[in-house]
């Protein structure tokens, strides 16, 4: 086991802002234009981000994390308004910190850029067993003006759960998926009763994981409204100024 999958190791390496932060641009399917980033984490370590991330969130220090994130974006935003939006993750298991809503809201206090420079992704590598919490706070932050994106749609059980639970402006469907249904006619026409919801539930969707350039065709194809993925460009460091 590597420090960074031990608690104190991972808190450790937050605080001291060791990690090192990526953005991946997500285009409009229109004109390819960058319509926001997301910012992703990795750290110099050998075990992968999936080994270092899980530990986190199963012993709670993943909340360093995602406040980390926030504010470093909070602070880029107010740095440059004028840049792309910045999209940071939430792990669900977050929420099971009675502190998480007051940080969050105490982080964005000092946010002088509009409310739509800012996007939370809500990830769905933890399955949440209450979900009133998460409810509470993505009801503030959307009130406040901040769009919702549900992450990883279709790739797990969580997936259905928090598509009736909450509130979402964007719905981003898992890569694995997306090629699924470009090869499998079955995928496929899940996939397409999916985008089916966008005028009933007033979402817009992005498909991830656009390797291709004959699944960046599948994906407009199928009427998605953004793409992410290696065929716009590969996560490259953020400059933080």
């Amino acid at each position: 086991m590597t420090d960074l999958q031990t608690a104190h190791g991972f808190r450790e390496h937050i605080s001291k802002e060791r990690h090192t932060i990526m953005r991946q641009a997500v285009v409009c399917a229109k004109d390819f234009s960058v319509k926001h980033h997301e910012w992703l984490v990795r750290f110099d370590s050998e075990a992968g981000l999936e080994h270092i991330l899980r530990p986190a969130e199963i012993s709670g220090a993943i909340t360093d994390l995602d406040i980390s994130m926030l504010k470093q974006a909070v602070s880029a935003l107010n740095i440059n308004p004028d840049r792309h939006a910045i999209a940071v993750n939430l792990s669900g298991a977050s929420f099971s910190n009675p502190a998480f809503e007051r940080n969050i809201l105490t982080s964005l206090s000092s946010l002088k850029a509009p409310p739509e420079k800012l996007i939370f992704e809500l990830t769905e590598t933890w399955d949440l067993k209450d979900l009133k919490p998460a409810l509470h706070l993505l009801n503030i932050l959307r009130d406040r003006g901040h769009s919702l994106c549900l992450d990883d749609v279709g790739a797990g059980a969580a997936s259905i759960r928090y598509l009736r639970a909450f509130p979402a402006d964007w719905l981003k469907i898992d890569g694995a998926f997306v090629a699924g249904a470009a090869r499998d006619k079955r995928e496929r026409s899940i996939l397409t009763a999916l985008l089916s919801l966008r005028n009933s539930l007033h979402v817009r969707f992005i498909a991830e994981g656009i390797e291709s350039e004959p699944l960046r065709d599948f994906a407009l194809e199928m009427g998605f409204d953004a793409l992410q993925g290696f065929v716009f460009g590969p996560p490259e460091p953020e400059i933080m100024q």
